[in-house]
């Protein structure tokens, strides 16, 4: 059966300019109301780094019809889910709940993204539970040894720093300042709406219409910075206690609207997915050097990264950097064969359809894509990764693959 992402998909744009997209489904009672926000750390100045994700919790402090726990009792109560992610460029909330609480939920989503109270003395008792946050995700080697990572790739401050910002920034941002970001970002020009699942069109506009008509339209922002990226390869590390070492490699792609994208997923997927994958197979079933390898593509509007993650033993960790050198950099020497580009294609194709299986995982997919204009994008995101072929991924190799690895590493 042909994938067809956008099948049955509708775009609209309400009068105040906020896009919305509906996918009926009527296969399960079940339906998933997302909003996407183009606001993230990179949107932030030096001063402000945290408020994206302050802002993020802030939201569900209460709104000007709700009490916070008012809002989380009633989605507890239809066995539904709500929740929110900041990331570099984009916050998401969602509602995930059986349809018969459609009309609730897109009521709810709008209170929590056009009339949140922000009150102060709630920020001054979340400040203290985000400062607790920032102190754990600080002890998780892992998350630390991708910051690292990103600080190795990139040399503006906006995208080498972690989206949650310092405990120095976070500690001075005042309720004003909390307010004023809301304020300047969401807005409806700024917003897209997504909904997929058991409900009726007609029906869902009209109260989009209503429940959003007091979003207003744009407010003047700065435009993003400019990424730029580190001139030279500097190792980064950090101790810490831990009982293993995490090791990171990778080098600087191209932005999310490159041609060469699914080259590099691909490319990923036929590195370190699987048993048989040429990172796998050799750091851990042959040469033992690690416990876990895997490779990813991660993209966004400026170069992104493509990254190799590793745990291993600290004594054996000098040993990693070299060999995954040698696994990529070798690509060139020796490509990719028929048999590992049909195994890579298989895979994604299998967790695409299977992921797809969700209204969450395809109202999160539309939302993404939508976010970034790149909506026709993902109708041929499938048939383009399995018409690749041998030359394609030459190209893109000796395009990528040549560049000296940036290193990040969190050890004992």
């Amino acid at each position: 059966m042909l994938f067809q992402p956008l099948r049955h998909v509708t775009s609209h744009r309400l009068p105040n300019g906020l896009r919305v997209l509906l996918k009926e489904e009527h296969g399960w009672p079940l339906v998933s109301v997302q909003a996407w926000v183009r606001v993230g750390s990179v949107d932030e100045n030096e001063s402000e780094a945290g408020l994206a994700h302050v802002l993020e919790h802030m939201v569900f402090k209460g709104t000007t019809r709700h009490a916070a726990s008012d809002i989380s009792r009633w989605v507890e109560a239809q066995g539904g889910a709500l929740n929110a992610e900041t990331s570099k460029e984009y916050t998401h909330y969602y509602i995930d709940l059986p349809s018969s609480g459609i009309a609730r939920a897109v009521h709810l989503v709008a209170e929590l993204l056009c009339r949140a109270t922000l009150d102060p003395k709630e920020w001054a008792r979340e400040r203290a539970v985000i400062l607790e946050e920032m102190k754990r995700r600080h002890d998780d080697a892992e998350t630390m040894a991708w910051e690292l990572l990103q600080e190795a790739v990139y040399a503006d401050p906006a995208h080498a720093r972690s989206v949650i910002g310092s405990l120095e920034t976070v500690s001075a941002l005042s309720a004003e300042d909390v307010r004023h970001f809301y304020e300047a970002h969401y807005t409806a020009e700024n917003t897209w709406v997504v909904i997929v699942g058991d409900f009726k069109s007609a029906e869902v506009l009209k109260r989009l219409r209503q429940e959003f008509k007091s979003m207003p339209k744009c407010v003047q922002r700065p435009a993003r910075p400019v990424t730029v990226l580190q001139r030279t390869a500097v190792p980064k590390s950090l101790k810490k206690p831990v009982q293993q070492a995490y090791a990171l490699y990778g080098f600087p792609t191209a932005a999310a609207s490159h041609p060469d994208q699914e080259a590099l997923d691909l490319l990923a997927v036929l590195l370190g997915d699987g048993r048989n994958a040429r990172l796998v197979h050799t750091l851990r079933e042959e040469k033992g050097l690690v416990w876990s390898v895997g490779a990813t593509n991660i993209t966004q509007e400026g170069p992104g990264i493509f990254a190799v993650f590793t745990e291993c033993a600290a004594k054996k960790r000098p040993a990693v950097g070299p060999a995954v050198a040698a696994i990529l950099h070798g690509l060139k020497r020796r490509p990719p064969t028929i048999e590992e580009v049909g195994r890579a294609k298989n895979l994604i194709q299998t967790s695409w359809l299977q992921g797809y299986e969700t209204f969450h995982n395809q109202a999160a997919t539309l939302g993404s894509y939508a976010l970034e204009n790149q909506l026709p994008r993902l109708k041929g995101y499938l048939p383009k990764i399995l018409s690749l072929r041998a030359r394609d991924l030459r190209r893109v190799i000796d395009r990528y693959f040549f560049q000296e690895l940036r290193s990040a590493v969190v050890e004992p």
